[in-house]
């Protein structure tokens, strides 16, 4: 598994309750700038409009060897299909009729076979409270550590 992109703002910004792993429609443009590491998951979001997953603001520019003229028109944060299966989209759909639950992708990478596939998670947005208190605990932790490190 080659990691090619990882929304490390997704963490912070949200709690994850559940991952899942799924593939993408992509042209061969794409797919080939993917490849070389030019892709931005990180403003990005994943929409579910008409029983479809829909990954929306994913930067992937033209592949530098592309000529523009055969893709006029290219919008690089064009919105994207996300294939997933239906048993997987039934608890997704269900997890997100709660209140303040967002799907947002945290990884694009290669699996074994050479295939693009993201990681997306279900999750609740933090509070600014909330991820102070997180900072707290994870420094308060380091502290005793250290502090168990000297003795």
């Amino acid at each position: 598994m080659k990691l090619i992109s990882k929304n490390k703002h997704a963490y912070h910004d949200y709690q994850i309750d559940k991952e899942y792993e799924v593939w993408i429609i992509l042209k061969w443009h794409e797919v080939k700038s993917i490849k070389a590491s030019h892709v931005n998951i990180k403003d990005s979001i994943i929409r579910l409009e008409h029983k479809e997953l829909w990954i929306n603001n994913m930067d992937v520019p033209l592949y530098e060897k592309t000529s523009h003229l055969l893709v006029p028109g290219y919008l690089p944060k064009w919105k994207r299909k996300i294939l997933i299966t239906k048993k997987e989209l039934a608890k997704i759909s269900s997890a997100l009729d709660k209140s303040g639950t967002t799907i947002i992708p945290l990884e694009i990478y290669l699996n074994k076979r050479g295939l693009i596939k993201i990681k997306i998670g279900v999750g609740k947005t933090l509070r600014k409270v909330e991820k102070k208190q997180i900072l707290k605990e994870k420094d308060i932790d380091r502290q005793m550590k250290r502090e168990m490190k000297h003795l």
